[in-house]
C-alpha cells in the first residue's frame, strides 16, 4: 500500500528532484510523471532521525556502517505535517523534548 502526499522537492547534497512524495511499505520516495525516481529511495528501516525545520523536513538516514546521509524534503506545511506524523508512527520514533525532532532510540546501539 502506498500513501501519496503531494508534490515536493527532494534535496541531498547538490542533487535535487521534484515529484510526488510517496510512502510505501518499505520506502519513501518521489515519483515523477515518467515514473519512480530511484535516486530518491529512502529505506524506512534506515531512518534514524526526522526533524521539522523552516526549510522543510530533514531526514537522517543510516544506510550502512559507512554510509550516512541527510535528505531535505520541501513541500507545503500540511503535506509535511501529515508525512511527519506517518513517519513517526510507522518507525516508532521518540520525540525529543521541546523540539520538533523525533529519533530512533535503538540507533547507535
Amino acid at each position: 500500500m502506498q500513501v501519496i502526499y503531494g508534490t515536493g522537492q527532494y534535496r541531498e547534497g547538490k542533487q535535487q528532484y521534484r515529484g510526488r512524495i510517496i510512502m510505501g511499505e518499505h520506502r519513501l520516495f518521489l515519483k515523477s510523471p515518467d515514473g519512480d525516481i530511484p535516486a530518491t529511495y529512502i529505506p524506512m528501516e534506515k531512518i534514524i532521525r526526522v526533524r521539522r525545520t523552516f526549510s522543510g523536513l530533514t531526514i537522517d538516514v543510516h544506510a550502512s556502517a559507512v554510509k550516512h546521509y541527510r535528505v531535505i524534503l520541501q513541500s507545503g506545511s500540511a503535506i509535511l505535517s501529515a508525512l511527519t506524523k506517518d513517519l513517526v508512527q510507522k518507525r516508532h520514533l521518540k520525540k525529543k523534548l521541546l523540539f520538533p525532532e523525533w529519533f530512533d532510540e535503538t540507533a547507535g546501539r
